[in-house]
C-alpha cells in the first residue's frame, strides 16, 4: 500500500468537529496523512467560509505539490459558487458527494478522470456501514472501486451497460439551464437525495426532464432517498413518486443503488462503466 496524502477542504457547509475528528482518525489508522486547507474551519453565514476563502482552499489543494487526492469535509451548499472560477483539468482525484456533485459532474463534463462519488470526511466514521468503509479503504489501497448494482424497477427490460454519472438530485436540478448542467448523454444517470418532500422530488425530477437531461440517457439508477417522507396521513410511498414522474419516459429505471445519504454509500467514479440487468443484480 502506498500511503496517501489527503487534502481536506470545505467548499460547502459547516462541519461537525467530532464527526470530522473520527473520520480523520480512521484514515490515519490506515497509515494515511490528512492535511487541512488554510480556511477549512472558517464560517460565513451557512457555508464554511466566504466564497474567496473556499476558492482559495480549493486552489490550494489543486496546486499542492504532494497531495494525492482532494476530499470534501462535508456537503451542504456552496460548491456551485466556485464553478465559474475554475480551470480544468484539476489533475487530482476529488472525493465527495451531496453538494460535491456540482464539482464532480463538471469534472465529467470537462473530461476529468478521478471524480469519485463517495463519503465525505464528516460522515465517514460516524455514518457509513462496514461495507461502505471497506470501499474507501480498498480505493485508497489499490485504486479499485466496487461494482455498483441496482434492482430493476420499471421501463424496458433490457440490460444496460454504460458510464454512470450524476449524484444529488437537488444539486443537479439547480445546475439545469446553466453552463454547468450535467451532460448525461449516453450514460446511466445516478440520483439520490435527502430530506425532500415527495412533491419536491417530483418537481426536481420534472426539472431534469424539462431541461432535456433524460433525452439521450441509457437509464436511471436510484440510490437512497433518506428522510424523504410522504405527506401526513398519506398511503403513498416513494416508489409512487418515481413511477408517476419517470414511468412515462419509457427508459430502464433501477433502484436500490448502494449510494446516498444513508449508511450505505459505496464509492464510484463519474464515468465508471456499470452493467444493470433486469434478471440479475450486477
Amino acid at each position: 500500500m502506498h500511503a496517501k496524502t489527503i487534502l481536506a477542504i470545505s467548499p460547502s457547509g459547516i462541519f461537525n468537529p467530532e464527526s470530522l475528528r473520527q473520520g480523520v482518525t480512521l484514515l490515519e489508522s490506515w497509515g494515511h496523512t490528512v492535511l487541512f486547507s488554510p480556511n477549512y474551519d472558517a464560517q460565513h453565514m451557512y457555508t464554511a467560509g466566504t466564497l474567496a476563502q473556499r476558492l482559495e482552499d480549493l486552489l490550494w489543494a489543486i496546486e499542492h505539490p504532494f497531495g494525492d487526492c482532494i476530499w470534501f469535509v462535508r456537503g451542504g451548499y456552496g460548491t456551485a459558487q466556485l464553478l465559474p472560477h475554475l480551470d480544468w483539468p484539476i489533475g487530482k482525484p476529488i472525493i465527495g458527494f451531496s453538494d460535491a456533485t456540482a464539482l464532480l459532474t463538471n469534472g465529467w463534463n470537462n473530461n476529468q478522470s478521478g471524480m469519485i462519488h463517495g463519503p465525505v470526511l464528516n460522515s465517514l466514521a460516524t455514518l457509513c456501514d462496514a461495507h461502505s468503509i471497506n470501499t474507501v479503504m480498498n480505493y485508497l489501497n489499490s485504486g479499485q472501486l466496487p461494482t455498483i448494482h441496482g434492482t430493476y424497477l420499471m421501463g424496458p427490460k433490457t440490460t444496460i451497460h454504460a458510464p454512470v454519472v450524476g449524484g444529488n438530485l437537488c444539486v443537479l436540478a439547480s445546475l439545469c439551464g446553466t453552463p454547468y448542467q450535467l451532460n448525461a448523454d449516453g450514460c446511466i444517470l445516478a440520483l439520490e437525495d435527502v430530506g425532500e418532500a415527495f412533491y419536491k422530488l417530483d418537481r426536481l425530477l420534472l426539472q431534469l426532464e424539462l431541461s432535456g437531461m433524460f433525452h439521450k440517457i441509457q437509464g436511471i439508477l436510484l440510490g437512497t432517498f433518506e428522510g424523504c417522507n410522504p405527506p401526513r396521513d398519506s398511503s403513498l410511498n416513494i416508489l409512487d413518486v418515481f413511477v408517476e414522474r419517470l414511468g412515462p419516459l419509457n427508459i430502464p429505471v433501477y433502484h436500490q443503488g448502494p449510494f446516498g445519504h444513508g449508511s450505505t454509500n459505496w464509492m464510484w467514479e463519474q464515468g465508471q462503466i456499470i452493467k444493470l440487468s433486469p434478471k440479475v443484480n450486477s
